[in-house]
């Protein structure tokens, strides 16, 4: 079983960041997707990430969104793109002060034909993309 969480600390209001993360149906901040299909609102929805290529939808589920704590969990239950199972991610905004914030992100999983440091290090690169992402968004916007 791994656990990894990436924080970064970001110079913009914790409810700038949390109104980018939040919208889970929009993610057209994060390049490489052919098309990403929406199904269904709040929890439950599902967003469908179509890859470049032939190969099958990454299906994520939002499992839960508290905007007032400022955090958002989700499940991939179909085209998981890394050697885990069971996973459940979760994203955080966390105020620093009224300009700055920190963004925790993270998941919980179990690893599939790799030791635990692997999956590990592919989860933290994942969420280190996604934080880079992110805070190129937030400096456009």
């Amino acid at each position: 079983m791994i656990d990894v969480t990436v924080q970064r600390e970001l110079p913009v209001p914790a409810d700038k960041a949390w109104a980018l993360i939040s919208d889970f149906g929009d993610i057209s901040w994060a390049p490489g997707m052919d098309k990403v299909e929406v199904t269904g609102e709040g929890p439950g929805m599902i967003r469908a990430i179509h890859m470049p290529g032939d190969t099958p939808p990454i299906e994520e589920r939002l499992e839960s969104l508290d905007h007032d704590n400022r955090v958002m969990e989700y499940t991939i239950p179909k085209g998981m793109p890394m050697p885990l199972t069971g996973y459940r991610a979760t994203a955080k905004v966390v105020p620093l002060d009224d300009d700055s914030c920190r963004v925790d992100w993270g998941c919980r999983a179990q690893e599939v034909g790799v030791s635990p440091q692997e999956a590990e290090a592919m989860a933290a690169g994942v969420y280190n993309q996604l934080l880079d992402w992110i805070a190129e968004e937030l400096d456009r916007r």
